[in-house]
């Protein structure tokens, strides 16, 4: 193992992930809903009256869009490299699809709320997973911030939304990305842990990750945890099979005391 890797993997073990999924936008003001805190929103607006909100509210969707698109060329290039016969891995490869999807779905809104698509250079990937020898810690730590920047940069759009008042781009990120960008990014923290630990004791540890990442499909085994639509999916399960007991017994108890009726007629 390169000392590279070994002071990685030290730098990981040594944080709480938890903090690292906290962004710093999510205050213990924002936390406990304080008033003041939405009336300062608005000193911003009434010190600038010339200021055009809804035209800095296209550059910045336009700003997501080119985040999405540089994630998506980030994603790309981890996949390629974990195809790499020396590497010999496999993930990423979905990241890099969604990335482009809600790159394009982002678009088509900005068009039919009378923007415009105005592209932008987009930066190509620096980062080289190693292969002498293979340690993932370090492309998941990058895959990790890349997702963590596009989840923040999506909280910053939407209060500014909130500030414009434009509550149509307000429900469109929370109902479309924020929702499902929480999860991704507890998802590349958990995959990251997992990372760490098994390269702590590198070679058999990754094959068995690798292994089961492929036997789901490229899909993190317990990403169905870190979902809290899955408690209340459970809940109405939990809840029919109740009800049908319930329905059962019901009717049980009925036959028989029409039974009962019968043979006393």
């Amino acid at each position: 193992m390169s000392e590279q890797a070994r002071a990685i993997i030290s730098e990981v073990s040594g944080h709480d992930l938890d903090q690292w999924l906290r962004p710093s936008t999510f205050t213990n003001e924002l936390e406990e809903v304080n008033p003041v805190s939405i009336e300062r929103s608005w000193i911003a607006i009434i010190a600038f009256p010339f200021w055009k909100p809804k035209a800095y509210i296209s550059q910045s969707i336009r700003g997501h869009i080119h985040e999405e698109l540089t994630s998506w060329m980030f994603y790309r290039k981890l996949a390629a490299d974990c195809s790499r016969a020396n590497v010999a891995l496999h993930g990423f490869a979905m990241s890099a699809k969604e990335c482009l999807i809600d790159m394009e779905w982002l678009e088509k809104y900005l068009i039919i709320r009378g923007g415009r698509c105005k592209p932008t250079n987009i930066e190509a990937p620096k980062y080289e997973w190693p292969d002498s020898p293979v340690e993932p810690v370090g492309p998941c730590r990058e895959a990790f911030n890349v997702q963590r920047k596009l989840f923040v940069d999506l909280e910053k759009l939407c209060t500014l939304a909130e500030k414009c008042q434009d509550t149509a781009i307000v429900n469109a990120i929370e109902s479309r990305f924020l929702r499902k960008h929480a999860k991704h990014l507890k998802n590349m923290g958990d995959l990251l842990q997992q990372v760490t630990r098994v390269s702590k004791q590198p070679g058999l540890g990754l094959y068995h990750l690798d292994a089961e990442l492929r036997h789901n499909n490229g899909c993190i085994p317990w990403m169905s945890m870190n979902d809290p639509d899955i408690i209340e999916e459970g809940i109405r399960a939990v809840s029919k099979k109740i009800s049908g007991g319930l329905a059962l017994q019901t009717h049980h108890e009925g036959t028989k005391l029409a039974s009962k009726e019968a043979g006393h007629c």
